[in-house]
């Protein structure tokens, strides 16, 4: 059987911020939105592409009107990339999501360039997407135009600080590409400060070397600049602080994995170890009981039609009463289990004497105390009455009577009972085998059990049950004990708990031991 997955928990956000950080370069892109102005600048066509159409699409898929500013010969080219990348190009432009425009459409709408002109064009396109049914506008244009008469640098620069203005809180975003082989150093450094994010190669940067229209424009003031110095360093001071935390979380989150696994591997061992037992269990008074009853038929069908002796009849019919009996306590205790694990344990109050229940429990094991050579002690100086749930506490007792006789050895087993003013306190005892200290714990868990299940029959579900319908009358259980001397298990039950103020429905759980 293959062992369990590891379990996927929810990442922790500044994991997942990071995980978009740092990711492959469509993830990175994911981090902008409307408003952002973006600065692509490449020198290999691979990562061109590999952050155009990622941009694009991602524009397209969040509903905004795509506008790709080209060189009229390029429309295609970009077109067929696209299409090569999952982008129905056609579909697109046909209901107006993408939108190819020229640079004599756009930057040199007026003859020459002009920044204001532009933004006030920009502004227009957004008003008529937004009119037009779309969330917003996702521009991106190769700038290779600029590198012509028009602009001069100073225009294209006003232009970017224009965009700085524009574009935070607007309904649009922008993407200017440069190409680094074609463009001049003085050009890329001014394109470097103009825009707050940058991408490089397959990286998107939050750029440290962006500054303010009012600093390139050199109308800060000294204290303006101060600000955004320090404003820089506590960005890169962040930086550092998030890598640290990331590792932490990372850390945590391994730690945690590691615990959820091996949780895992040990609930598909116990429900393995469980299966096992169980079928044995079932088998045992299956075994005997089909055997009693193929014996009486072969019985009836070689009498030639006489009728069987009543006593033998009677014998096997309890015989078989008696494994039926055993099987109802197993299934009893299925049953018992689902519903503890549910949360569907109904109890039933009324007032008791707990004397009156031990000793009636007591009783009903007088066969199987004789059978096991075990004589049963009752010390009980009189009534001790409390408000508890009849049926839950015969399931007690019964458990830790069973228990002390199936590993009594054959000694005495001390039953006493005493009352307490605010407490009942039902102790059983036994000279018996005994329980490891590493094991007195554990034997409250489900399907456990502090010997070897080839020895001793059960399903390890006795104390647990015990345990939690103690805990459900608001008591508490404990053992003491030490291999070759037997156990000793205390219950100590609040004798008028406030949980037991009304009556609720009755449970059909029934009894039995593990």
């Amino acid at each position: 059987m293959n062992g369990p997955s590891m379990p996927a928990p929810t990442a922790p956000p500044v994991l997942l911020e990071a995980g978009a950080a740092v990711g492959e370069t469509a993830r990175q892109l994911t981090r902008l939105g409307l408003g952002d102005h973006v600065c692509l600048v490449y020198e290999r066509m691979a990562d061109h592409v590999a952050a155009l159409v990622p941009y694009m699409r991602q524009g397209l898929e969040r509903g905004e009107r795509c506008v790709y500013v080209v060189d009229a010969h390029g429309v295609e080219d970009v077109a067929v990339v696209l299409e090569a990348h999952g982008v129905e190009v056609e579909r697109e432009r046909a209901r107006g999501a993408l939108v190819f425009l020229t640079q004599r459409e756009t930057f040199l709408r007026e003859g020459r360039f002009e920044p204001e002109a532009m933004i006030a064009y920009f502004h227009r396109v957004v008003v008529e997407s937004l009119a037009a049914g779309f969330s917003g506008v996702c521009a991106t244009g190769e700038m290779s135009w600029a590198l012509g008469p028009e602009p001069s640098r100073e225009e294209l620069l006003r232009y970017e600080m224009l965009l700085n203005h524009f574009l935070p809180g607007s309904r649009a975003m922008a993407n200017c590409q440069y190409d680094r082989r074609r463009f001049p150093p003085e050009v890329i450094r001014d394109v470097l400060r103009t825009h707050p994010r940058v991408i490089l190669g397959d990286e998107v940067h939050e750029n440290l070397f962006y500054e303010t229209p009012e600093m390139l424009l050199g109308e800060e003031s000294a204290a303006m600049r101060v600000e955004w110095m320090v404003r820089q360093l506590k960005r890169v001071r962040e930086a550092e602080r998030k890598l640290v935390l990331m590792g932490i979380r990372l850390s945590e989150q391994a730690v945690e994995n590691r615990r959820l696994y091996e949780e895992a591997r040990e609930a598909v061992r116990a429900r393995d170890e469980f299966l096992s037992v169980a079928s044995h269990e079932l088998k045992t008074p299956l075994t005997p009981l089909r055997l009693r009853l193929q014996g009486l038929k072969r019985e009836v069908e070689g009498r030639g039609g006489e009728p069987v002796a009543r006593e033998r009849v009677a014998s096997v019919a309890q015989g078989a009463e008696q494994q039926l009996r055993k099987l109802a306590v197993l299934v009893d205790a299925l049953l018992d289990v689902s519903r503890l694990t549910q949360g569907r344990l109904v109890l039933t109050w009324e007032e008791l004497d707990l004397t009156e229940v031990v000793r009636e429990v007591v009783e009903r094991f007088a066969q199987q105390a004789a059978k096991t050579g075990s004589a049963v002690e009752v010390e009980a100086e009189g009534r001790v009455m409390g408000r508890w749930d009849r049926v839950r506490l015969e399931q007690v007792m019964t458990n830790l009577l069973s228990n002390a006789l199936k590993y009594g050895a054959g000694r005495p087993v001390r039953v006493a009972v005493e009352g307490e003013p605010e407490r009942a306190v039902l102790v059983v005892s036994d000279e018996g085998i005994g329980i490891g200290p590493e094991h007195l714990e554990r034997i409250f868990g489900k399907f456990e059990r502090a010997v070897s299940g080839r020895h001793y029959g059960g399903l390890g579900l006795g104390l647990y049950i015990t345990r939690q319908i103690v805990q459900a009358l608001g008591g508490t259980i404990e053992v003491e004990s030490e291999p070759g001397h037997g156990a000793t298990f205390r219950v100590v039950l609040p004798r008028f708990s406030p949980q037991s103020v009304g009556a609720v429905s009755p449970s059909p759980l029934g009894r039995g031991a593990g």
